[in-house]
């Protein structure tokens, strides 16, 4: 490739690269400065507000929780009163009744009965009341527990129990019963349902006196609700009329929001949850969350107010807490115009003080840029000088291995020499990945050639994958087509990772080519096809491809002249082109030549075994007629000689010794016959076994070339069948008699080993051997190895003069 044009473009010159690192340096440690200066200074004045902040925050906290328990502590004060002083005015209106009893029982009990001066009685503490009508009387007997008296509610008057609530195990009468026969007089307090309030219950407190002269029992009584509600009425006015701090305020709400006391009239009434500011911002439903919490029912909460005094909203901070007893949530609050004004202070204070140190920092700043300028300027251009006479020495390193980023750059010196040494590398790059794509192609055809023993499939995987690998792509398919041309058979598709792409509906792996999308387009122009921009080219039909594909190759196999294989490889990391195109192409004819290699080699196999089946078929039928006809008729011409001869003997014994000798011919013959057709058909082989074959054949050997023969056999042969018998008997025989006939020996051994599947024979001689390599290999030794691949195993040939010859065969033999 030639040299590319040199291309400068506006960078910084290297020579003046020091002025403008000295002024880039000066602005960055003046941008940094002024950044951590301002950011610590912002961070030390954040923090004074911080303190302040929570120094006043806590004050307040303090304060207006101390109110609100100032509060909690006047009501608990004031029910504790109102109890004491209620105690002590039942106890007195009690006496007071027993006075008038004691009084009206002197004056009229000789006048009246018991009975009527009971009614008396009770008529006239009937209208009697106090605590603002809310104190009244009841009386009873002790003995019958009738109630004669109950001027709040008559309903129980004449009734012996009053109604208690359904939870309650007491008899009220019965405990004042007991109060006053024990002691006479005392405090009582339980609870109560009136009969027009029935799913109410009232808590009263009583006191109650025994008066012996009438057998009653006097007692006074207030309802709980009504002292709560008269404290509660104190509580709140006087809640109402507390201030304190700036703006500070106390208001109650019940649990269900309802505002109860509030400085504001116009508020009372209303929930607390439907306050808001004048920005609308609902601080009172901020209020009512705390109120309702998880908790204990207490915290505190800040909200922005409206500030009656400055008639604008200021932060205002409050102290929520629940009063369980009256269900009543009390809350105190108050502004924090303090806080906020020294707040303000403090900021107004920090902008002078950085607007005074910024005009300085500036200042000095101005004068250290002049200087460092200055003398940034002086050693620019001495450098500048000297970066001159370096860069016409680095303009001749073209032939270095450095590659360099233009773009990484600075310096507009530099570009020059970084784009003829990228120029330079980019060509020993490209001469290496030819090479690697040529070495990678060779290795693939080598590697084809010895994997003989593996399956087509894994063929067609290895050679995808190594094409996959030689175009650089990112996926890849092979795909057959038929003679036809019609019909196109995905036989193979991979990523570069080496996993397989798999079809759920098979119809997808076979297609007709009108459907077979890039391949089927491929065969329809009968040429390889290039796209390196499928984006453009409208081809919305990428089968077998289910990814997006940005570019693809497809490359066509020719076999007499219609093609017979496809491959195909798509998203190269670059563009494809023909030296692609050739890679591939030489690759896939390698295979296929290699593929039609060995198919060629099987198909000889194949016909040799057919050979070798029809062979074995003439020499068994050649070896039946000898033995059931030749033999036949050579047997009964013996038989025939015999008889002739017995009768010859009386009448002309000349002529019966002659007889003689032609009956011993005819009896040589038959043994000969018999022999022969042993050989041909080993129909002693299927009747008696292998092993009995084998020592017949022992036998054979032994009488007819005088050698001794000796027979091994290890293991079991019962699981050979009659055809590897035979194969077997063959080889054995064709060993031994070669051996006895050529190579004189004294002993043969012949061993047969067998374990499971696994075979193992061997025919060892002590005879004169031969040299393996110089001799011609004949029909025997061609019939031997044709027939050991039958049976699945190996023979191998071992001799050397004056050695000896040892035939092997071995392996796992297969049933035929």
């Amino acid at each position: 490739m030639g040299v590319a044009m040199v291309i400068k473009s506006k960078k910084v010159s290297l020579s003046a690269a020091p002025f403008y690192a000295s002024l880039l340096v000066i602005l960055a440690l003046a941008i940094f400065i002024g950044i951590f200066w301002t950011i610590n200074e912002y961070q030390a004045h954040q923090e004074s507000i911080v303190n302040i902040r929570q120094t006043y925050e806590e004050q307040y906290r303090i304060r207006v929780k101390e109110e609100l328990e100032n509060v909690v502590e006047f009501i608990d004060y004031t029910r504790n009163q109102t109890n004491v002083f209620t105690e002590e005015e039942i106890r007195d209106r009690v006496q007071s009744a027993y006075t008038i009893a004691s009084h009206l029982y002197s004056v009229y009990n000789d006048q009246q009965s018991i009975e009527e001066i009971r009614s008396m009685v009770a008529e006239v503490l009937r209208p009697m009341r106090w605590y603002g009508g809310r104190g009244y009387y009841f009386t009873g007997q002790t003995k019958t527990k009738i109630i004669d008296l109950f001027a709040d509610e008559p309903y129980f008057e004449g009734r012996v129990t009053l109604q208690l609530p359904e939870n309650s195990s007491h008899d009220v009468i019965d405990d004042i019963i007991e109060i006053v026969i024990d002691k006479g007089a005392g405090t009582y307090r339980y609870n109560l349902v009136k009969p027009a309030f029935e799913n109410q219950v009232f808590s009263k407190i009583s006191f109650v006196k025994y008066f012996a002269p009438l057998d009653w029992f006097i007692g006074a009584g207030i309802y709980n609700n009504d002292m709560e509600n008269l404290n509660q009425a104190t509580a709140l006015t006087r809640i109402k009329q507390m201030q304190f701090g700036q703006g500070g305020e106390i208001f109650v709400f019940r649990f269900d929001g309802t505002i109860l006391s509030h400085k504001t009239e116009q508020l009372i009434g209303r929930s607390i949850r439907s306050l808001k500011n004048e920005k609308q911002a609902p601080y009172g439903e901020t209020v009512w969350e705390i109120s309702r919490g998880n908790g204990p029912g207490q915290g505190y909460a800040t909200y922005m107010g409206t500030n009656p005094e400055t008639k604008g909203l200021q932060q205002k901070l409050c102290y929520v807490q629940s009063y369980d007893d009256w269900g009543w949530v009390i809350v105190s609050s108050m502004y924090m115009n303090e806080m906020e004004d020294l707040i303000t202070d403090a900021t107004s204070r920090y902008r002078r003080i950085s607007f005074r140190n910024v005009s300085t920092f500036i200042i000095l700043f101005i004068m250290a840029v002049s200087l460092l300028l200055f003398v940034a300027y002086y050693y620019t251009v001495k450098i500048k000088q000297g970066f001159s006479l370096f860069t016409d020495f680095f303009r001749q390193a073209a032939d270095s291995n450095l590659k360099i980023k233009t773009d990484a750059l600075a310096f507009s010196e530099f570009e020059d020499l970084a784009q003829l040494a990228n120029q330079m590398v980019e060509d020993r790059v490209q001469q290496e990945h030819l090479l690697r794509r040529d070495e990678l192609r060779l290795d693939t055809l080598l590697r084809l050639g010895m994997m003989d023993s593996r399956s087509l499939k894994d063929k067609y995987n290895f050679t995808l994958q190594r094409i996959i690998q030689m175009t650089r792509s990112q996926e890849g398919y092979l795909a057959l087509v038929n003679k036809r041309q019609s019909h196109v058979t995905i036989i193979s598709h991979q990523t570069a990772g080496g996993t397989r792409v798999s079809y759920r509906n098979k119809r997808n792996v076979s297609r007709r080519v009108e459907q077979a999308g890039l391949p089927g387009q491929m065969i329809s122009r009968k040429n390889a096809v290039i796209c390196n921009n499928c984006g453009k080219s409208g081809n919305s039909d990428l089968y077998p491809y289910l990814n997006s594909v940005v570019r693809h190759l497809d490359v066509p196999v020719y076999n007499n002249g219609v093609i017979a294989l496809v491959a195909g490889v798509c998203n190269n990391l670059d563009t494809y082109d023909n030296s692609d195109v050739r890679q591939v192409t030489m690759v896939m004819e390698g295979m296929w030549l290699h593929i039609l290699k060995v198919r060629s080699e099987k198909k000889m196999a194949r016909l040799e075994r057919q050979i070798i089946a029809v062979r074995e078929a003439e020499r068994s039928n050649i070896g039946k007629i000898l033995h059931d006809d030749l033999g036949s008729h050579l047997s009964g011409v013996e038989l025939l000689s015999k008889a002739l001869k017995r009768n010859l003997d009386k009448e002309l014994p000349a002529r019966a010794k002659q007889l003689e000798a032609i009956r011993a011919l005819i009896v040589d013959a038959t043994e000969k016959t018999r022999r022969l057709a042993r050989g041909l058909y080993p129909v002693h082989v299927i009747e008696n076994g292998l092993e009995a074959a084998i020592e017949e054949l022992v036998v054979e050997i032994e009488s007819l070339f005088g050698t001794s023969c000796e027979l091994s056999v290890g293991g079991s042969v019962e699981f050979i069948d009659n055809t590897i018998a035979t194969h077997i008997y063959y080889i054995i025989r064709e060993a031994a008699f070669n051996a006895a006939r050529h190579g004189k020996p004294e002993n043969i051994g012949i061993t047969m080993h067998s374990e499971k599947q696994r075979l193992s024979v061997k025919i060892i001689d002590d005879g004169e051997g031969f040299d393996i390599i110089s001799i011609r290999k004949g029909m025997g030794l061609h019939t031997m190895e044709y027939r050991a691949k039958a049976i699945g195993a190996t023979l191998t040939l071992q001799s050397n003069k004056p050695m000896g010859t040892i035939v092997t065969v071995s392996g796992e033999v297969a049933d035929q």
